[in-house]
């Protein structure tokens, strides 16, 4: 049994994602983990603490600045010292051993090395940090992007691997590493859905928020409203309030929107697929090959609709609604609904969870042995 310290960004109770998911593999495995949530900033008020799963331990320590006050090398120091402080003194209680490995979700934690330096460090770049937009949909400063790009650069070079879920950022990243493709697995095995006439629900489950396309999916409730006056859009998940989404809401009564909920808690039966209707030309949706939620649709034998990511994976049960007749191609799944089930259950058995566990821990054994050389050649 081995331990693993993630570093995150992120709450426990938030809405599952990669760092989530490998987390509750690894304890599956029989693994430990140390999960570091969300850090607090000086002054913060804290936030509630969340309830851990058995097996997972989570801490939480502070960081000085937020990233866009971290311009220049004064800044950069003094944040990754404090912050280096913080760590250590969050993480001073548990035994650390050099056997133990960090899971470093953190573009900019590249001081992680002199925290940890003879630990195996695996950094998991799953997001275009530096191009992204920032929560209020605007794009960050030049000057700012040129400080992220600094900071992932260094962090990348100092980690023992590198992985990511998108071919746009692996070729982003191989200008200063090796990374290698790391995709989101199924949660459950494929499960053969039920067989009715009654799938009237079109679903997107997920961050209602900037990502998504509202005058596209504005446009296809205004037609299946006429054209398919059954089918409804149920919009499921946190939600990101703007005035786009009120505006949808209010025009189409065929909209509903919902408040978070697991997968297997809503109406499956009624479900005729999973839809993803992403914008186009952002680059933080454009580098995305798979998001986590859609093998989760998958593995409930849910096709897929989507718009935007130009790298999204093609197969026969994965729909583009931004091309062609958006309404006619929901017709045809509703008719070759059955039809699609074997080519997504061989997808889902060849991305299950086993597949992504051993391709993990053997890039940490690997990770591990190329260490382990060169602390013996330094020691010499």
């Amino acid at each position: 049994m081995s331990r693993f310290i993630f570093f995150t960004k992120t709450l426990w109770n938030e809405v599952p994602r990669l760092r989530h998911q490998l987390a509750h593999l690894l304890v599956g495995a029989g693994h430990k983990v140390l999960f570091l949530e969300k850090p607090y900033f000086p002054g913060q008020r804290q936030i509630q603490r969340s309830v851990a799963s058995a097996g997972v331990q989570l801490l939480r320590h502070g960081e000085l600045l937020h990233h866009k006050y971290r311009i220049g090398p004064i800044a950069r120091w003094a944040h990754a010292s404090w912050t280096k402080h913080s760590i250590a003194q969050t993480v001073q209680d548990y035994g650390l051993d050099t056997d133990d490995v960090v899971v470093n979700f953190n573009y900019d934690y590249y001081f992680l090395r002199n925290l940890f330096p003879r630990n195996t460090i695996v950094t998991i770049i799953n997001d275009d940090f530096i191009n992204g937009l920032t929560k209020a949909g605007n794009r960050s400063p030049r000057f700012v992007r040129s400080s992220l790009a600094y900071a992932q650069r260094m962090t990348c070079s100092m980690s023992d691997a590198v992985l990511t879920p998108s071919i746009a950022l692996q070729d982003q990243l191989a200008a200063y590493c090796s990374p290698e493709l790391f995709m989101p697995w199924a949660d459950i095995a494929y499960r053969q859905p039920s067989k009715t006439d009654g799938r009237d629900l079109i679903l997107y489950w997920g961050v209602i928020g900037r990502r998504l396309d509202y005058p596209l999916i504005s446009a296809l409730a205004g037609r299946l409203a006429k054209e398919q006056p059954t089918k409804r859009l149920v919009l499921v998940g946190p939600t990101e309030h703007s005035t786009e989404l009120q505006l949808l809401l209010r025009l189409h009564g065929n909209v509903e929107l919902h408040g978070p909920a697991n997968l297997d808690a809503l109406p499956l039966e009624r479900i005729l697929g999973g839809i993803i209707p992403y914008v186009r030309g952002e680059p933080e949706v454009d580098a995305i090959v798979f998001p986590n939620k859609a093998m989760q649709l998958l593995a409930r034998g849910l096709p897929l609709l989507i718009t935007g990511m130009p790298r999204f994976i093609e197969e026969p049960f994965v729909f583009r609604l931004d091309v062609g007749d958006a309404v006619s191609t929901i017709r045809h799944i509703a008719n070759c609904f059955e039809d699609l089930q074997p080519a997504i259950k061989k997808f889902v058995d060849m991305n299950g969870s086993s597949a992504r566990l051993d391709q993990f821990v053997t890039i940490v054994c690997r990770a591990q042995k190329v260490r382990s050389t060169a602390l013996s050649k330094h020691a010499l």
